[in-house]
């Protein structure tokens, strides 16, 4: 991969990153479980605004290299159900192996409810999402435009080279497979 490319990747995969992040916070200070449905719901959410707003360069390039291809728009909400399911599991796995690391060093006791300061586990890392997979969409589109005129420079490079150095009278040609040199005709 090259290293232009690497910044956006990591930037679009630091929301992943941060609500897995918290998910674990969570089960190390022994937040409520009611947190994991609350995470799966924020990354859900956070997902579809992403699609909305700053949606990933690479879409852009599937339909530049397929242009034969239907141009059908993909709605945002497509997939959203499994992302939740999805969310709703590894959330509660990560929350779970958190607090079993944390069981072998403290005492565990789980909070019974949700209480306000718990929004924060959901919003930082929706915020964190939000803001990566915008800078990572306005550097790839950056990089993607920069990619296409490069390439324009080097067809235009590649068309002058051939509008200079054509075909002249005196090289040799083709016949029905032989080489026929104007020297020797």
């Amino acid at each position: 991969m090259p290293a232009a490319l690497l910044l956006p990747a990591l930037l679009r995969a630091s929301g992943p990153l941060a609500f897995i992040v918290s998910a674990m916070t969570a089960g190390v200070l022994n937040q409520s479980i009611m947190l994991i449905p609350l995470l799966a719901v924020a990354a859900t959410i956070t997902t579809i605004l992403i699609r909305k707003f700053s949606p990933s360069p690479v879409s852009d390039l599937a339909q530049m290299l397929n242009p034969d291809e239907a141009q059908t728009q993909k709605s945002i909400f497509a997939g959203s159900a499994r992302r939740f399911g999805i969310g709703i599991v590894g959330y509660a796995v990560c929350f779970g192996f958190a607090a079993l690391i944390a069981a072998l060093f403290q005492e565990t006791e789980f909070n019974q409810t949700l209480v306000q300061s718990d929004i924060w586990f959901a919003v930082i890392p929706a915020i964190i999402a939000l803001i990566g997979a915008s800078m990572s969409a306005r550097m790839g589109a950056n990089q993607m435009a920069d990619m296409a005129g490069q390439m324009q420079a080097m067809f235009a490079q590649m068309q002058a080279q051939n509008g200079q150095t054509g075909p002249s009278e005196d090289d040799a040609f083709t016949v029905e497979g032989e080489i026929i040199d104007k020297d020797e005709g």
